[in-house]
């Protein structure tokens, strides 16, 4: 992959994607409150108004990250079959550790927040080797969506059908990029551009515009300022390389070699193993400053992940060929940005209407007033206890009178209500989100009703929920590059291993052995601890075959619900165990090892005496 060829995608997404990044940018201002033309504000400026700016979009965009912030749930490790229930509790306990370290529920939050906003963000894992050179630590990075250029061909969710994918990160200082690559200090000194060029003017044809990237995006003969930084661009890209696949039709063994050797000697002490050679994607990463290429290496995530390991959030998508491709990503704030310039503009006319009534003005008799009564009745006549003097001798003897102004149009209210309405329904969100209501309603209710608000807002909500699901399955393939044995042993902790692992203690001769009271003496199998945190570490096919990755529970207020319903269904006769009530409790895990040991201890005792009854008959 040369240079020219990373340009040339660059060029090519950013041509297809340039617009979509000018909305995004134009959806977060809006957003954050930035609602007029610079022209239309001027212009109200200069005639003495104010341009009123009323968000209605921000509290929706707080509505909608609330309930995500409320319903926030945790990684859980589904078992495939019942022999798989201890790996899936292991593993859920890794998943768990990691996301606790990496902040994990908070940067989801975020890039779920910033995504409905705009409708694209992307999360960044990567492994922080600062403190510790071996296994280094999980971390989350939220990206920004105009940040990240995915090939336009692509249609997948997660863009892992696309060619190539870039993140690109500007204005970086040397020590930054001494930092990223300590070993290429000479490469980085002898960068001749520290932007990229992408030759904006003319690329087949087509005049390019920059899309308010004139900063970074620089033509070759500008001047470098020293107190500019440098551009980086991470081109991730898919090279086909041979791969062998040693296939025994009898045993039904496939293993992956990437060495031809090794698989052959394989073969040879296997005579019904085959040799089958396929050529797979290998995931690459070549990084540019400016236009220099500075290293060309394997991704770090692969062999263990074989896609992007940038996770994004995508609220709402279509892949429909239309003629403006940044209809086909879209947030809450694209649809509504009409809707509140209509609301901010309709309530500046009623505020200067109301103005202009209140100081409608005046018909003064000529010679009536002073000169100086008249400056002052123009000055404060519209002022509350203003005093004025006029002559009763002079024109008549009339008295200033006022101009009867016309009383605020009925339209202006009407069409404030439906605007109000419009934002409403084109957001989706409706007062049961606010679980809003007069009567006294039990909380099931308030839930379901809530359930219902949130029909308009499933499909972002479904979108998220696969973003979550493939952030887990990425950091469940990245489990030993960030735990050793050992230190997967302490995160499970003493509790869990001897509750999972004890079995009898067996003398020379391979009987139990009991104590005083013939009780059999139990012990921690380590031969059979380690083959099970070693299997869960460095099994690749663990996601496929073992566990799956789903969510469970993790506000209170939803385990709660679920507690509710477990109590109801066991009231009304389903034979549910006290052990499982006792478990989706909110109740301190200690104690609640405590009650289910005193169930279990009872049982025993009881199956033990109902034993000696029936000896006895």
């Amino acid at each position: 992959m040369e240079v020219t060829d990373i340009l040339k995608d660059f060029r090519a997404s950013k041509r297809a994607l340039n617009k979509l990044h000018e909305e995004l940018a134009a959806d977060f201002e809006f957003a954050l409150g930035k609602q007029w033309d610079d022209d239309d504000k001027e212009t109200l400026r200069k005639a003495g108004v104010k341009a009123l700016t009323i968000n209605k979009i921000k509290p929706l965009i707080k509505l909608i990250s609330g309930i995500e912030r409320q319903s926030r749930s945790d990684y859980v490790a589904f078992p495939e079959g019942a022999e798989d229930s201890l790996i899936a509790e292991i593993t859920s306990k890794l998943l768990k550790n990691i996301m606790k370290q990496a902040r994990g529920e908070r940067k989801l939050s975020d890039q779920f927040k910033e995504g409905v906003i705009g409708g694209l963000c992307f999360l960044e894992p990567y492994i922080d080797y600062s403190h510790d050179l071996l296994n280094g630590e999980m971390k989350l990075k939220k990206i920004s969506g105009n940040r990240i250029f995915f090939d336009p061909s692509s249609e997948e969710y997660d863009f892992s059908d696309g060619r190539y994918l870039i993140k690109f990160t500007q204005n970086l200082s040397k020590e930054d990029l001494y930092q990223l690559f300590p070993e290429d200090k000479k490469k980085i000194d002898n960068v001749k551009e520290r932007k990229i060029n992408l030759e904006l003017s003319s690329v087949d044809g087509q005049t390019l515009q920059s899309g308010g990237y004139e900063a970074h995006f620089k033509e070759t003969g500008d001047e470098d300022n020293e107190e500019t930084g440098y551009d980086l661009t991470e081109y991730y890209y898919k090279k086909m390389v041979d791969r062998y696949y040693i296939v025994d039709p009898v045993n039904g063994v496939l293993e992956e070699s990437e060495d031809k050797e090794a698989a052959e000697r394989i073969i040879e002490q296997n005579q019904t193993a085959k040799l089958i050679t396929k050529q797979t994607p290998e995931i690459r990463i070549k990084r540019l400053v400016g236009n220099d290429e500075i290293d060309d290496d394997v991704a770090w995530f692969y062999p263990r992940w074989k896609s992007w390991h940038f996770i994004p959030f995508i609220a709402e998508r279509l892949t429909v060929d239309v003629d403006d491709d940044e209809l086909k990503i879209q947030g809450i704030a694209r649809s509504l940005k009409d809707l509140q310039v209509e609301y901010n503009k309709r309530r500046t006319q009623e505020l200067r209407h109301v103005n202009s009534t209140v100081n409608s003005g005046f018909w003064v008799a000529k010679g009536s007033l002073d000169k100086k009564n008249l400056e002052a009745l123009r000055k404060y006549g519209s002022s509350a206890g203003f005093v004025g003097e006029y002559d009763p001798g002079k024109s008549g003897g009339r008295a200033p009178e006022r101009i009867l102004p016309q009383p605020l149009p009925q339209a202006h209210a009407l069409l404030a209500a439906e605007n109000a309405q419009d934002l409403k329904e084109a957001s989706g969100v409706n007062p049961d989100l606010l679980a809003n209501s007069d009567s006294d309603q039990s909380g099931k209710a308030i839930l379901l009703k809530q359930r219902q608000g949130l029909v308009m807002l499933q499909e972002a909500l479904d979108n998220y929920s696969d973003t979550k699901k493939i952030l887990g399955r990425f950091l469940l393939t990245q489990l030993g590059e960030v735990y050793t044995v050992e230190t997967a042993i302490k995160v499970c902790g003493e509790r869990f291993i001897d509750k999972n692992f004890k079995e009898p203690q067996l003398d020379g001769q391979g009987k139990p052995v009991t104590d005083q009271k013939g009780n059999l003496v139990m012990q921690v199998n380590p031969t059979r601890v380690a083959y099970i945190f070693n299997q869960i570490l460095n099994d690749t096919k663990l996601g496929k075959y073992d566990v799956s990755i789903g969510e469970g529970p993790y506000n209170e207020t939803i385990k709660l619900a679920n507690y509710s319903m477990l109590m109801d269904m066991a009231q009304q006769g389903i034979p549910i165990p006290p052990d499982v009530l006792i478990e989706e409790s909110l109740i301190p895990q200690d104690k609640k090892e405590k009650i289910i040991q005193a169930i279990e201890a009872e049982r025993a005792a009881r199956a033990q005496a109902a034993q000696a009854q029936g000896m006895k008959e």
